[in-house]
């Protein structure tokens, strides 16, 4: 049944620059042009970003402010890179206060080994090994690719600020020795070192792709399909829209690049950890495979362009006709500049509650919205202040939504209550385009005929007594949950941090695991761009007696890319001119009688 809805809605504000300018499209048109035409040959950006042995992210650019990053490639399976790698592992603890940083690059039995054990297996390894430095796992080995490594146990010496190798060859700590001198006093670093006399290393998913060939028909515009053109529309939020292969070749450098640092796909999470749905992670053969593609010149086969054939216009409401469509307030965007976070009030009239079984979201220009995030609030609670309309003391999140997900459908089993006596409140966050544009969203909600078994909840962890000192590198936040009552059923999990926060861990603490909590997600490398909301993809109860501890890692330094000043102590804000801790952890109990 159709009820009716208010139009009435009141407005408040508060600040926050965006994190990136979306760029117009014709912008985007001529740039890749100018990619296409003038670049003679890919762009190989030495950066890149990986996972190690701990499930903790390293990009060499986040040791910018370090002088010399030490990278040798070693194997599960060659027992005599291990000398040197030994020896490097010395050389490093015993200059670790000089900025000398040296990490491990597992690109050989990385691409072999099972993905799902892979990440356990190179630990337990490296742990018998004694090697205590991080381990990289590169099981697509695009690293190794990018990096030009040619053999196990060789040296590279990179410069984390140029991006550039200082010096690379066969390991010899004289010769290393001799050119940290070099670095560190700032003389050109002499070409001292030998060639690399490990075993070679193989690249399996090249020798593969050159065997069969990559077809663009075929293999790439079907993948940029299903994982990057849903959110690389014509004027939609991102930069730049897949809708034909001269802009794919256009871009290619920067697809690279963003692959290779794993900037894109987003929201991408550690697969070794739960199990989880729409990670949006590449594996290794298609991301493999996408970069060869790209550093051979992105060919084509014939004049076939499968990104450039008409898609079908989505239906207006992707899960059918809502129960009920709630306008929010209208917001006129403008061209440039930044954007403040909105938090908006808006008035429900329901009869009766209302069990809801999801909610959907019809955008009304996709080329800003960039977030909405939604609560229920009391009517009774006549606040206007923007920090407690969205405060977990006054209002109840349940739904979140991020360009290419319209839909949040809840368990079948599950529902959330919606009272008579709630408004709904939304935090919308805009990016720019170019152009002035008025967004009219709006939303679906969807009720259930009968009531379910179990009610939705979250459970809102939210430090308010935030505190990040300046110039802090690895600031660790810890919150726990009040213990659980009962046996419930986690549903999703959805962190929150501004430009400081790097990485996100919710763990599960019980009685009877003692020291050994279990780590229920690991957001491994997170991007505020991306306020994304993760569902289990399998059923996962927690049991009565335990709670949940959420973990926040915040990068305070100058070496944050994203930081505008690393001098400022940050505190809790919804303005990215401070910082927030917040985890959005869903869960499904026995509905109450």
């Amino acid at each position: 049944m159709m009820l009716p809805h208010s139009t009435d809605h009141q407005r408040t504000t508060i600040v926050c620059r965006p994190a990136a300018i979306a760029i117009h499209s014709v912008f985007t048109a001529v740039l890749a042009l100018c990619l296409l035409f003038l670049s003679p040959a890919p762009l190989h950006a030495e950066d890149f970003g990986l996972l190690d042995q701990h499930g903790k992210f390293h990009q060499l650019s986040r040791y910018s402010n370090d002088n010399l990053v030490l990278i040798m490639p070693v194997s599960m399976n060659d027992p005599d890179s291990l000398v040197n790698a030994h020896a490097m592992q010395s050389l490093a603890h015993e200059m670790a206060d000089q900025g000398i940083v040296a990490l491990f690059l597992e690109s050989d039995a990385a691409a072999l080994h099972d993905p799902e054990t892979r990440t356990q297996a190179i630990a337990d390894w490296a742990s018998a090994q004694d090697l205590t430095l991080p381990v990289l796992i590169d099981g697509s080995q695009t690293t190794a690719a990018t990096l030009e490594v040619e053999a196990l146990g060789e040296v590279i010496g990179m410069d984390p600020g140029g991006l550039s190798p200082y010096f690379r060859g066969q390991w010899d700590e004289t010769a290393v020795r001799t050119a940290i001198s070099d670095i560190l006093a700032g003389r050109p670093v002499r070409p001292t070192f030998a060639e690399p006399a490990g075993p070679t290393l193989t690249y399996h998913y090249q020798e593969t792709f050159t065997e069969r060939g990559i077809s663009y028909v075929d293999d790439i515009a079907p993948l940029l399909t299903e994982r990057c053109a849903f959110c690389h529309i014509e004027d939609g939020l991102a930069p730049w829209a897949m809708n034909r292969y001269l802009m794919v070749m256009g871009w290619s450098p920067m697809m690279r690049e963003t692959l290779v640092t794993k900037r894109m796909p987003p929201g991408q999470i550690d697969g070794q950890v739960g199990n989880w749905q729409k990670s949006h992670e590449l594996s290794d053969e298609e991301l493999a495979m996408l970069v060869t593609w790209i550093d051979q010149r992105a060919p084509r086969e014939g004049e076939e362009d499968p990104l450039a054939e008409p898609r079908p216009e989505p239906p207006e409401w992707e899960a059918g006709e809502p129960d009920l469509i709630v306008d929010l307030p209208a917001q006129q965007i403008p061209a440039t500049g930044t954007v403040d976070f909105m938090v908006e009030r808006v008035p429900l009239s329901l009869q009766q509650d209302r069990w809801l079984s999801g909610i959907a979201y019809n955008v009304g220009e996709k080329s800003v919205l960039h977030s909405v995030l939604v609560y229920a609030i009391d009517k009774a609670n006549g606040t206007n202040d923007p920090v407690e309309l969205i405060s977990p003391d006054n209002s109840d999140y349940f739904s979140v939504f991020v360009p290419g997900e319209t839909v949040d459908q809840f368990s079948p089993d599950t529902g959330f209550l919606l009272k008579a006596d709630q408004d709904l409140v939304v935090k919308l966050r805009y990016l720019t385009s170019g152009r002035e544009e008025l967004d009219e969203t709006r939303l679906g909600l969807y009720f259930r005929d009968t009531p379910p078994q179990r009610r939705l909840r979250t459970i809102t962890l939210q430090d308010e007594e935030l505190a990040i000192p300046p110039n802090t590198a690895n600031h660790k936040v810890v919150m726990r949950s009040e213990t659980l009552s009962e046996d419930v059923r986690l549903e999703s999990y959805s962190p929150h941090a501004h430009s400081r926060g790097t990485q996100m861990r919710l763990y599960l603490e019980t009685p009877e695991q003692g020291d050994e909590d279990e780590l229920l997600i690991n957001v491994a490398n997170f991007n505020f761009n991306w306020q994304l909301d993760y569902r289990q993809a399998n059923e996962n109860w927690l049991p009565d007696g335990s709670r949940l501890r959420a973990e926040t890692i915040y990068d305070n330094s100058e070496a944050n890319p994203f930081n505008a000043d690393p001098d400022q102590e940050l505190s809790h804000t919804y303005s990215d001119q401070g910082e927030m801790f917040s985890h959005f952890i869903r869960i499904s109990e026995a509905r109450p009688d």
